[in-house]
């Protein structure tokens, strides 16, 4: 037994390629305003670090933008590896930064009774003369 496939109307055919052809062009003109958006992200991006000497703190920048990696790299016109090392860097100095330093409450005291020595010592001197 052959099953018989019924055709679509031919009035459905147009409806349904006049849809594909709507959406055709909405997913283009999509596509032109995300391209054209990204190019205001760039110029944005850009401006914004022209100031900026050091190439690590325009890394740092965008980096707390959100950019990432590959997108810095094609904005500053560096490789992608580049990027990542000073990332790395920059990650590394945070962290030590962000550690507390251990303190020993005897070196403390030590250091402020020297602090205090010195201080009398040179006010002591400066009030002779």
């Amino acid at each position: 037994m052959k099953k018989q496939v019924k055709e679509m109307p031919e009035k459905e055919k147009k409806s349904l390629k006049s849809d594909q052809d709507e959406l055709s062009q909405t997913d283009k003109l999509l596509a032109e305003i995300s391209e054209k958006m990204d190019k205001m992200l760039r110029l944005l991006a850009v401006e914004n670090v022209k100031g900026i000497e050091k190439e690590q703190d325009k890394v740092e920048l965008l980096d707390s933008l959100g950019f990432r990696p590959i997108e810095i790299a094609k904005l500053l016109n560096k490789s992608q590896d580049n990027i990542n090392v000073q990332l790395n860097i920059i990650r590394k100095k945070r962290e030590k930064v962000a550690k507390p330093q251990p303190t020993d409450k005897g070196a403390a005291d030590k250091s402020m009774e020297e602090t205090k020595n010195v201080t009398s010592e040179v006010t002591k001197g400066g009030s002779e003369k």
